[in-house]
């Protein structure tokens, strides 16, 4: 090639590991989780039923909270805090269905 041809630039995006998608997925999950377990509570409490309890919401709307800010932090950082907050994710998503749905 002469100077006046040169190729274009590659860009290259970053590489997303498997663990930061999959824990954004389950961050996602459980923020639509919150939002049904919420409308679901609503619907109840207009028909006269209990439904599942605000302490229910209350709980979901904390893991959500916690979930997707933990994602956050993920996506911002690199290594092994990166690593470490899709886990805490993973876990948070696991402890909200074992102790709000599973138990």
């Amino acid at each position: 090639m002469t100077e006046t041809m040169t190729e274009p630039e590659r860009k290259t995006k970053p590489r997303r590991s498997v663990l930061r998608g999959a824990s954004g997925a389950v961050a996602a999950c459980v923020a639509i989780l919150l939002l049904v377990v919420l409308a679901s509570q609503i619907f109840f409490q207009l028909q006269g039923y209990p439904g599942l309890g605000w302490p229910a919401v209350g709980a979901h709307l904390l893991a959500a909270a916690i979930a997707v800010l933990l994602q956050r932090v993920a996506d911002r950082r690199t290594g092994v805090v990166s690593a470490l907050a899709s886990l805490a994710v993973l876990l948070t998503a696991a402890a909200t269905f074992w102790l709000l749905w599973w138990s």
